[in-house]
C-alpha cells in the first residue's frame, strides 16, 4: 500500500511540475531565490525515474568505506520543488572513534534542475562563497566543474557539477579512520553515472 501512495503522489507531482501556469499568473507559490538569463524552455525532469535513481547513487556501504568503519543511515529526504529534485542523506558511525573522540558523519545531496544554466548558477554561487577559505583546490578533472575543501582536520567537501546536476558530499567530522581515497573514488564513480 506505502508503495501505492508513493507511486500516486510522484505522478501527481510530476503532472502539476510539468505545466508552468500561464505567464503572469499568480500561483501563490514563492519564486526562487535565484534568476537565471537562460530564455530557453525548461526542460521537464523525469521525475519518477530520475528518484529512483538518485536514491541509488550513494549507499550505506559507500558510507563505510570513507567513513573506515560501521555505520547507519541517520537521515534522508527526496524533495521535489517546482523544476528541481534533490535526494539528501547522511550516514552516521555507529561508534564514537577512540583516537579522536569524535563520530564520523557523511552528508550527501545531489540535485537536478531542469536547466543547466540553473546547476551553473548554483555552483557558482557555493564557490565564490567558498574560494577565499584556505584549503580549497580546483578539480579540471570531475564533472563540467568541481572543487574540493577541507581544512585537513575535521571535514572533507566537495561540489561537483555536471550538466543539470549537482553532487555534494561532505564529511564532518573525520577521525582516524576516515578515508580520504575512499571518499575521492566514490565521489568520482558517482560522479561518472550522474
Amino acid at each position: 500500500m506505502k508503495m501505492v501512495f508513493s507511486i500516486v503522489f510522484m505522478t501527481l507531482t510530476v503532472l502539476r511540475c510539468g505545466h508552468p501556469p500561464a505567464p503572469g499568473k499568480n500561483t501563490g507559490q514563492s519564486k526562487r531565490e535565484y534568476s537565471t538569463p537562460d530564455t530557453t524552455p525548461t526542460d521537464q525532469i523525469n521525475l519518477t525515474q530520475s528518484s529512483i535513481r538518485l536514491r541509488n547513487l550513494f549507499t550505506l556501504p559507500d558510507a563505510e568505506r570513507i567513513l573506515g568503519e560501521k555505520a547507519h543511515l541517520s537521515d534522508s529526504a527526496l524533495t521535489i520543488k517546482e523544476d528541481t529534485l534533490a535526494y539528501k542523506c547522511a550516514y552516521t558511525a555507529n561508534a564514537t572513534d577512540q583516537k579522536t573522540g569524535k563520530t564520523g558523519n557523511i552528508y550527501f545531496m545531489v540535485e537536478q534542475f531542469a536547466k543547466v544554466s540553473i546547476a551553473q548558477y548554483i555552483y557558482s554561487s557555493i564557490k565564490r562563497a567558498n574560494e577565499n577559505h584556505e584549503g580549497v583546490k580546483v578539480l579540471h578533472d570531475l564533472g563540467d566543474e568541481a572543487y574540493f575543501h577541507s581544512d585537513r582536520q575535521n571535514f572533507y567537501f566537495i561540489l561537483v557539477r555536471k550538466g543539470e546536476k549537482l553532487l555534494r558530499m561532505k564529511v564532518n567530522k573525520t577521525t582516524s579512520a576516515t578515508s580520504l581515497d575512499e571518499f575521492n573514488s566514490i565521489a568520482r564513480n558517482i560522479t561518472a553515472v550522474l
